[in-house]
Order: C-alpha cells, then structure tokens, then sequence
C-alpha cells in the first residue's frame, strides 16, 4: 500500500486551514520521473552530478534533491513540479462531510503553498533514499 501524508497548512496566510493529502507515486512512476531528471539535467549542461548518483537512479535522485532541480531547465522544473503536484490532493469539508479531490491551481492562493507541498512531496517519495545511499 502506498503512503499518504496528510498536511494542514497552519501558516498565517490565505491558505490556514487547508487540507492536503500527498499519496507516494508507484515505484515505477519515481524511477521514471528520476531518470527524466537525470537526463534533462545532463543534456542541459548540468554536470555537477557525479555519475555514481546518476546510476543509482531515484536513489541519486533524493542525494541532491529539490535545490538541483531548481537548477535544471524551465522546462524540467515545471515538469518536475506537476509530477510531485500530481500526487497531491485537497480534501474538502461540506456539511460535515469530508471528500478528496485532486487538487487544482484554484485551490491555492499563496505560493509558499504550493512550495510546500512540493517539498513534502520529494521527501515522501525520495528521502528513505537517501538514507539508504547515504
């Protein structure tokens, strides 16, 4: 079964009290978001990666983490960014009932947000990782 983390923004901002569930992606998903990085990265003049962490594939991918993605193209980055987004879902409080749905760019309205939970999207899928590369 895969995990879910569930996060409630508790930032003093628009989006207090927002629901969030992150679910891990497949394995098979994680390893190919990490060799299209890996890939991206290399093929943008990114060479800052040591070939061993290239071969250790999302193993490598979570030594370096989201400040190397940041540093990867536009184009990369954005992709990136959607996979882990892609993982999130919001959950929904209406007369006492609580739905799920995938979350949405309407659903946030401050950017810290959405920097959050893509942050807490990596670790979820890549952090156990790098403590086993490490």
């Amino acid at each position: 079964m895969r995990k879910e983390i569930t996060w409630l923004v508790d930032d003093e901002n628009r989006d207090k009290g927002k629901e969030f569930v992150i679910t891990e992606m497949s394995a098979w998903d994680a390893e190919e978001l990490a060799e299209e990085v890996m890939r991206s990265m290399s093929q943008g003049g990114y060479f800052d990666i040591q070939p061993e962490v290239i071969q250790m594939g999302i193993a490598g991918l979570a030594t370096i983490g989201l400040s190397v993605i940041a540093s990867a193209d536009r184009e990369t980055a954005r992709m990136v960014g959607q996979r882990l987004l892609d993982s999130v879902e919001i959950v929904i409080t209406h007369e006492g009932k609580q739905t799920r749905r995938k979350a949405k760019s309407i659903d946030f309205e401050e950017v810290s947000t959405i920097r959050q939970l893509k942050d807490k999207a990596m670790h979820l899928n890549f952090d156990f990782l790098a403590i086993a590369a490490g």
